[in-house]
């Protein structure tokens, strides 16, 4: 007898974590490992943001808040929403808060997908969309975004993957894992092809605030028409390093909040009521913080690529947003999976290979969200131990 259900028999465990898991055992043996494969901050959550929830524990904000979340917090959101994104919400109907950008992506695909369903996924793209388009019994399309072209997709592509059983298109940009920020002109020709075939998009913003100069974020469901069919998932995890925190939120007509809300009450109830208070804080406090980390994330880079463009054998695209390099290693003649053994196991390095990403082979990632210093370690590390065995 088939012990698991058969929703998950093509879901895969996250090769993130795999890698993460490899590196802290090699760590406890002793072996010196730097972590470059996981998109975590490296800052203290923000000083008023703590303060804030300190001061909410103290009151004893300790019990449930409602299931989509807190009004102040969710009225901060709209006025946010309203300035940043060019996005017109009502607080009371159009935005839950949830357990992480994690859970507003699994809600918005169970609450709205059915089996045979097909979403069009830009690859290289975030394991989740695929292994949670899997379990609800989905298609997943993929179109490649190329090197070539910055990792940025095609319209036309995208126009040619559809089918009369196409449901969603999941946008993520700033994007992980290559670092690109979708031209706006690009992500309104994605628009008028989801108007055109009454498509749902799910646009992952997380990132949004972490972009360097030259780019600017353009949020699809800003333009006319638009707010009908978008589903915009964002948080607090990587822009305010938080990521232990568990906060994001998502953004939809009631139509389609509906359905979502069911599945998140079902399987979160509500997010911790103090740590809502704490998401006040950060969404109408100061934003220093948010400047001074977006500053240093490009500091490093900028080192990170050209340390890597440095290397005989690796290129690499110049990230646009995000904190993540996603560099081309095909001149080594090794899969990206045996050079992240190779880079492990000879330089103490742990990235992830870009087949995670459901990239063709021939690319890994690594996170620049680690200091300067170590950064710096890293790329030497992998200089001395790639050091003649560039395969020409």
């Amino acid at each position: 007898m088939s012990i698991g259900a058969k929703r998950v028999e093509n879901v895969q465990l996250s090769q993130i974590r795999a890698v993460m898991d490899k590196a802290r055992s090699l760590m406890a043996q002793g072996k010196s490992v730097i972590n470059l494969g996981i998109g975590e901050p490296d800052f203290p959550s923000p000083l008023h943001v703590n303060e804030a929830a300190k001061k909410a524990l103290d009151d004893q904000e300790t019990h449930y808040a409602p299931n989509r979340g807190l009004l102040s917090l969710r009225e901060a959101l709209a006025k946010k929403l309203a300035v940043d994104n060019g996005i017109t919400v009502d607080p009371e109907k159009e935005i839950i808060i949830t357990v992480g950008a994690a859970e507003a992506l699994f809600i918005a695909m169970v609450g709205l997908l059915n089996p045979g369903d097909e979403v069009i996924i830009i690859e290289p793209a975030f394991p989740s969309y695929v292994n949670i388009c899997r379990l609800v019994g989905a298609v997943p399309v993929p179109v490649a975004a190329r090197e070539e072209n910055g990792w940025v997709p095609d319209p036309e592509d995208i126009e040619k993957a559809i089918t009369p059983r196409s449901k969603m298109i999941i946008i993520n940009s700033p994007n992980n894992p290559s670092g690109s920020v979708y031209p706006k002109e690009v992500l309104m020709s994605v628009a008028k092809i989801c108007e055109k075939h009454n498509i749902f998009v799910v646009c992952d913003e997380i990132y949004e605030k972490i972009i360097y100069p030259g780019n600017t974020h353009f949020s699809i469901a800003s333009m006319p028409g638009m707010d009908e069919l978008t589903i915009t998932i964002n948080g607090y995890s990587k822009a305010y390093a938080m990521t232990g925190w568990r906060l994001a939120y998502v953004v939809a007509k009631p139509e389609l909040i509906l359905p979502m809300l069911k599945v998140h009450q079902y399987a979160t109830t509500c997010v911790a009521t103090f740590a809502q208070i704490g998401a006040i804080a950060a969404t109408t406090g100061p934003q220093d913080c948010v400047v001074e980390m977006r500053n240093e994330f490009q500091r490093r880079r900028d080192l990170v690529a050209k340390g890597l463009n440095d290397i005989e054998g690796i290129s690499c695209f110049t990230p646009q947003g995000a904190f993540y390099a996603f560099p081309n290693i095909k001149a080594f003649g090794l899969s990206s999976a045996e050079f992240c053994d190779f880079l492990l196991e000879k330089a103490g390095v742990a990235v992830v290979p870009g087949t995670t990403f459901m990239s063709e082979d021939g690319y890994i990632r690594l996170s620049y969200a680690t200091s300067y210093e170590v950064l710096a370690d890293a790329l030497q590390r992998m200089k001395d131990a790639l050091r003649g065995k560039y395969c020409s």
